[in-house]
Formats: C-alpha cells, structure tokens, sequence
C-alpha cells in the first residue's frame, strides 16, 4: 500500500519471511508481503478483534536504537499527527505502535490498485484531462495535511495510489505524509527513486524536489512544487528534469527552467499548461501559495475550457472517440416493425372498437366503387389545347462590377495569465479577467497589435505589448507577486513561540 514494489523475480518465498504468521501486540496477524521499500516491508494482515484487512508497514529495526536516541518520541509525534488525517483521497492510519521485541509498525488501510509510477510506465503520458483529474485528488489530500500542519515532502509517483473501483473515474489515494521520513538514512537508491540524505535527514527524491528542500527547508509551498512536477510528468510522460546522478538533478531544479509544457505535449491547453508552470518557480514566494489557490485555478482554467465538470475526465477518455459515428452519419432510427410493435403494445383496442372500424371501412369502399362505375358511364371531355407563348428575347445583361477584394480577418488575441483571474484592460477600457479573448482590426499586411495592462490584487501590475498575425495570437504572462512590507521594530526580536502539542517541522533544530 506504501512505497510498495512487487517482489524481485527470485527473492525468498512467503515461508522464508520470519515474520509472516506472527501475531505483533495480539493483534495483527501477517498473512503475506505486499512489497518493500526503503523503510522496511509492507504486509497484508489481519487485525483482531475486527477481522479487518490492513496493510501493516513493519520499520527496518536499524532505525532506531542507539542510533537516534530521540527517534521513538518522533516516531509516535508524526506518526498521531498523520493519523488524524481522514480525506477521503488520503490513506488511513488505523493503528501504530511497537512490540516488546523492537518492531514498530503502522497498520494502515488496505486498498487494491496500482501506484501512479506503475501507471506511467505503463501508459506513459495520460490526457490532459485525466492527469488534471488525478492531480486535484491529490491537491485536496495534501490541503487537509497542510491544515493540520502536516508537510508531505515526498510526493512521487511511487507515493500515490490509483484504487481498481468499478468506475469509469479513478480514485486516488496519497499515501506516506512524513512518516518517520526526516529519519531515515539507509534507504537503497534506484534510477527513478533516488533519495538524498545528510546527517541522517532524508530531504526527498530529487526527482520531485522543490530547490528549497535542497537546503533544508519545506513548507506547504515545497509540496505545490513536487505536485507540479508529478503534473507535469502525468501529462508530458516525463519529469521536468532528469540526470544520472542525484545531485545532477538537484541543480537543474535550483538552476534551470524547466522545458516548455506545450513544446513537448501541444494539446494541452495554455491555460493548463501556464498554471503547471506557476507550480514551477523557483522562488516559493513567486509560486501558487498553497492548495486552495491551485484549487482555484484549475477550477478557472477548466470552466474557461468549457468543461461541464471541472474535473469529470472518465479512465476510458483516450478511447471514448472510437465508438462516435462517422463524419456526417445520423443516427439510425430503429427498424419500423419494431416501433409499430411497441405502439400497438403500448395502446391495446377493445374488441367493438375494432368491429366498428371494419363496418366503417366496408362502406367507404363500397362508396367508391359505385363513383367509379358512374364515371365510367360518361364520356370523356376533350383535352384542353394550350398554346404557348410567344418568345420574348432575353433581357440584355448589365455589366457586371468588379467586387472589391475581402478586407483582412480579424486578429483573435486569447488572453490567459498565471495566475488566473487579472483583469485586463486596453487603451483605458476593461476588458474583463482573464481568460479572455480579444478581436482587433489588422493592417493591410494581417497583423494587429494590443497594449494589455494586468492588474491582480496581490501582485504587481504588468503592461504588455502584443503582436502578430491571426487568426489567433496568445498573450499569457506571469505576474509577479508584491512583497509584503516588513515594518522594523526597536528592541529584541521576539523568539519564535514552539508549537503547543511540541511538533515541530525539522525535527533537529
């Protein structure tokens, strides 16, 4: 359920695990391994008195101990903090604890699917519309985390599930909110989970990793940046960013600007595409602030995108075309005998009225055979002789006037900006919040030109000066967030007050 990887082809069989059939503190009896990761393993159990399937993740037990005297009151800290999480897109924490020989261990809930990094290498990159649909799951899990003060930071593919629900929509699970994750040291590294470590602090997978995390700090911004990462790679079918080795990766993320959304997928939608980019800067101030604002501008890009439900994009959306009509093709309506059999089904007749219509009809025939024996009778009338008219010679044509040539299409400026919502104006008038589209006369050569002004509460305001040839023109800048005054005050700074439940977000400091 957790970082869960199927078995390597040859590892030991089910008998060989010490720990299966072992009952931990009277209530969890291992029936099987799911998988293993850097942590330690994660098995399917059963847990009395309930009889309840879960998925207990059993910690490597080198973890503890002598090496880190504090890791216990950590532990069992993050560990009740997470367990308070209960979005219905998050995985639940039934139980944790440790047993009397060592072992600590989380019993979560057990779920059937597969992880989003199984579903990439499969399909490699989604719909638009589907990996908008996984990541604004993903956005409310992580929302209600931040609430309650809870940092993933180590949001991957590996850490989401996707549920195997009967339904055409998928379900998505996040799974691992920091969980004895700041602890950890010994994880093993492979190509595409490659974690960093120093002094015994994990700081995440580089793939994934806000540049800030690199030195030591995360906040719910750092999370908005790895969820733009995973975004990224669900609709390009790559992270932004890859290398050989770690610390390759770690530095592009700090240095260099990630590669275009639409250069690599042109069907996404700039709207899309430039709030992914948003997730993506560098700077955390200059980055969407938290899950309510990327909420909120994937609810405006879907609505400026016509989508009836913001976020309805069905599993099977990449083959719904294949059962449309062809180009030009009515509907058939059904075979006739089959609509005439479910009328007289639908409207039985009584017996008299059925012996009424066939009295009626004998007459009417027997009326028509009798007008036809009477007008046999009388001779027929001499043909009318018509005569035609007189020709009468063709009108003479006017000339025909050159028609002048079509005067230019107009040039379609479409509007956006990151974030969405400014309002734009154009030589003094209003033109509305973006997105926007915004038709302008051209010259004789085709091409228009606009002087846009955005303006959002919040952010600097940016004039723009756009150009080009139609029929469509895109205008879509990023504005820059104001920062906020810091008024100076005499005397001694005031020392940060420590949480009251005495949680704090680096464990170390």
């Amino acid at each position: 359920m957790v970082d869960r990887e199927p078995p390597a082809p040859g590892a030991a069989k089910t008998s060989a695990d010490p720990l299966v059939g072992k009952v931990l503190n009277g209530r969890f009896t291992i029936l099987e391994p799911l998988g293993s990761g850097g942590m330690g393993r994660v098995y399917k159990a059963l847990q009395a008195p309930l009889d309840r399937l879960v998925a207990l993740k059993v910690l490597n037990p080198s973890y503890g101990g002598d090496r880190d005297p504090g890791f216990q009151r950590r532990f069992f800290l993050e560990a009740s903090l997470t367990s308070k999480l209960h979005h219905p897109n998050t995985i639940s924490i039934h139980d944790y604890g440790r047993t009397e020989d060592g072992i600590y261990y989380i019993a979560m809930e057990y779920v059937e699917g597969q992880t989003l990094a199984q579903l990439l290498s499969q399909q490699g990159a989604l719909p638009w519309q589907r990996a908008l649909h996984i990541a604004q799951q993903i956005c409310r899990s992580l929302r209600e985390a931040h609430r309650l003060g809870i940092v993933h930071r180590d949001l991957k593919p590996a850490n989401v599930m996707i549920l195997s629900e009967e339904t055409e929509h998928d379900i998505v699970k996040v799974l691992d909110f920091g969980l004895v994750k700041p602890f950890l040291s010994d994880a093993p590294k492979g190509p595409e989970d490659t974690e960093l470590t120093q002094a015994g602090v994990l700081l995440g997978s580089p793939l994934y990793m806000a540049p800030e995390q690199a030195k030591h700090r995360s906040d719910p911004r750092s999370d908005v940046y790895s969820l733009g990462v995973l975004t990224f790679q669900m609709m390009a079918g790559r992270p932004p960013f890859q290398g050989k080795e770690s610390i390759e990766v770690i530095v592009k993320h700090i240095r260099e600007m990630p590669p275009s959304l639409r250069s690599l997928r042109p069907e996404v939608p700039s709207e899309v595409a430039g709030l992914v980019m948003r997730c993506l800067e560098k700077d955390p101030d200059k980055r969407l602030q938290s899950m309510d604002e990327l909420l909120e501008g994937m609810r405006q890009a879907a609505a400026a995108l016509g989508m009836s439900g913001a976020f309805s994009s069905p599993r099977s959306l990449a083959t719904s075309a294949a059962g449309k009509l062809p180009s030009g093709e009515a509907p058939r309506p059904p075979p006739r005998e089959s609509v005439t059999r479910a009328e007289a089904g639908a409207r039985p007749r009584s017996r008299a009225k059925l012996w009424a219509g066939a009295v009626f009809g004998a007459s009417v025939a027997a009326g028509l055979v009798v007008i036809a024996l009477v007008a046999r009778e009388q001779p027929p009338e001499p043909p009318e002789v018509v005569h035609p008219p007189h020709p009468t010679p063709p009108a003479p044509t006017p000339p025909r006037e050159q028609s002048p040539p079509p005067a230019p299409a107009a040039v379609v400026f479409r509007i956006s900006s990151t974030p969405v919502g400014a309002r734009v104006s154009h030589q003094g008038r209003e033109l509305g919040q973006t997105p926007l589209a915004l038709e302008m006369a051209p010259t004789s050569d085709g091409s228009a030109s606009a002087r846009l002004t955005f303006t959002l509460e919040g952010h600097e305001p940016l004039s723009v000066e756009a150009s080009g040839r139609g029929p469509e023109v895109e205008v879509h800048p990023t504005l820059v967030r104001k920062k906020p005054s810091r008024p100076s005050r005499p005397g001694r700074p005031k020392e940060k007050a420590s949480p009251p439940d005495g949680y704090k977000e680096d464990p170390y400091q």
